[in-house]
């Protein structure tokens, strides 16, 4: 099992400082770098239409399972931050995202690599000043997990967890406009499951 995420800031210290590092090696996983365009291969995204194409990780594209553990918080630039945001963290030239169209090319990157699972940890949320955030005040406990094997689908029920229609993020919209999967959560069979 290997675990990445290209940061924002130095990718040791938020392995470090997360507690990710630890939690992946004591159940024998390894943490690896995302930090270098070295570690990332082109590819094309047929069905963008506005992201044509993008270098992504190589560990994504030869492993078997992908599963992406995405955090639900605010965001400045993408309103929410859920799993097709989250694949920003694959993506070596998503800081072209913000100048091309970034709603778009979020939705246009879901059309390319869909995970085998998305995995939203929504217990300790951030509401306010994400995607960093400021101060623990800009977080509220939510106490819920959110698994689906669509982003789309994953992202709409996360955006309702947090009190906002999903058709009220752009790239929510956008990528239930393009068919990548519904936003229509009344279409799908949600299991509700309290632990």
């Amino acid at each position: 099992m290997y675990v990445f995420d290209y940061t924002c800031n130095d990718w040791r210290k938020c392995y470090q400082n997360s507690g990710i590092r630890e939690a992946v090696e004591k159940a024998g996983g390894k943490m690896v770098p995302a930090n270098d365009e070295s570690y990332y291969v082109e590819v094309k995204i047929p069905e963008g239409k506005k992201l044509k194409n993008e270098k992504v990780h190589r560990l994504v594209l030869e492993t078997d399972v992908f599963i992406n553990v995405p955090v639900l918080k605010h965001h400045g630039g993408g309103v929410l931050s859920i799993a097709m945001k989250n694949l920003m963290g694959i993506a070596w030239g998503r800081g072209q995202w913000h100048k091309i169209d970034l709603q778009q090319c979020i939705a246009d990157f879901s059309t390319y690599h869909k995970s085998t699972l998305n995995v939203i940890d929504a217990y300790r949320v951030m509401k306010t000043h994400g995607p960093q955030g400021v101060s623990e005040n800009d977080t509220v406990l939510m106490k819920s997990l959110l698994i689906s094997p669509n982003a789309v689908i994953a992202d709409a029920a996360a955006a309702k967890l947090w009190g906002m229609e999903p058709e009220k993020v752009p790239h929510i919209r956008i990528a239930g406009e393009m068919g990548i999967g519904t936003i229509d959560l009344e279409k799908i069979n949600i299991v509700k499951i309290k632990v």
